[in-house]
């Protein structure tokens, strides 16, 4: 075991990659969203638009940078605990019962 060679990794090729602190793809999302909400306050004059737009990025940009530095991977975590769930639920015959249930082939087998 001694003959093996060791690399090391530079630490940037594991991290999330962030932007202003948050998650990349909440933050263009959210930046897409306050972006739509101020021009179209702008162009119609709809001031409650603006305040609201800005009032959002202020009060979002934040909590995303609080949730991504508790943890970088949340958002992938959430998505994949939630479409755990559907699937869980419709296997039990509750709620989400629409959804297809994964059975494993040994499982169908009837053995």
């Amino acid at each position: 075991m001694d003959d093996l060679k060791k690399i090391p990794v530079h630490r940037s090729l594991t991290r999330q990659q962030l932007l202003a602190g948050c998650d990349r793809e909440l933050f263009l999302l959210l930046v897409m969203f306050c972006g739509l909400l101020l021009m179209s306050g702008i162009t119609r004059m709809y001031w409650r638009n603006i305040i609201l737009g800005i009032v959002l990025w202020l009060i979002c940009i934040p909590i995303l940078a609080k949730l991504a530095v508790y943890d970088p991977h949340f958002k992938g975590i959430v998505v994949r605990s939630v479409r755990y769930t559907q699937i869980s639920l419709s296997a039990a015959g509750k709620a989400g019962a629409h959804v297809r249930a994964m059975t494993h082939k040994h499982w169908a087998a009837g053995s």
